[in-house]
């Protein structure tokens, strides 16, 4: 199957190559002090994500009890991630990454629990137990997680600078593979 590229695609590789290299080297901590704004605004931009990715679908098939709570999950998501951008202007100072994963997952560890209650009690099939103990770990991990966080943002900054390296080296590939494809045509 040949993929459609357009002409340009080799410089946009290199380009975004470029780009994750220096988002990388500014999220490295000892270089620049952008690294925690830099990490609350990609954990905002992954909540968003996920609220109007994932969130947003499940609130249009969902009904009832399970509707006000997942409207609440995603208020409560939303408005972290509102603080998390304001938190750049100074005006709300949140921090701790592993915290606000950890609300997440207790969040949608919570809904989901009730979502198995509301089946079993509404339907006479059995919620499946797989499911359920799925369910019960998020929630466990979730609060686990945000009681004793045991990822600093540190250790996160440099999570997000290395993904942004191998990201870079990606593009990298990208680039010289659509560049030798081009070479090939001519």
């Amino acid at each position: 199957m040949k993929t459609k590229r357009f002409k340009g695609d080799t410089v946009i590789y290199f380009i975004f190559a470029v780009l994750c290299v220096a988002l990388g080297v500014v999220l490295i901590p000892s270089i620049t002090d952008l690294g925690q704004q830099i990490l609350n605004v990609l954990i905002a931009v992954a909540i968003l994500s996920y609220l109007f990715g994932y969130l947003a679908k499940k609130l249009k098939r969902t009904r009832q009890t399970i509707f006000i709570l997942t409207a609440i999950e995603f208020g409560l998501l939303l408005l972290i991630a509102l603080g998390l951008i304001l938190s750049q202007f100074k005006v709300i100072n949140i921090a701790g990454g592993c915290k606000i994963l950890g609300l997440a997952l207790a969040l949608r560890g919570v809904v989901e629990m009730f979502r198995a209650y509301y089946h079993q009690s509404a339907n006479n099939a059995r919620y499946p137990l797989w499911q359920f103990v799925t369910n019960l770990v998020i929630l466990v991990f979730g609060v686990y997680i945000f009681a004793k966080p045991f990822i600093t943002d540190q250790q996160l900054i440099l999570v997000a600078a290395v993904a942004s390296f191998v990201c870079a080296l990606i593009f990298v590939i990208l680039g010289f593979s659509a560049l030798s494809q081009d070479k090939k045509k001519k």
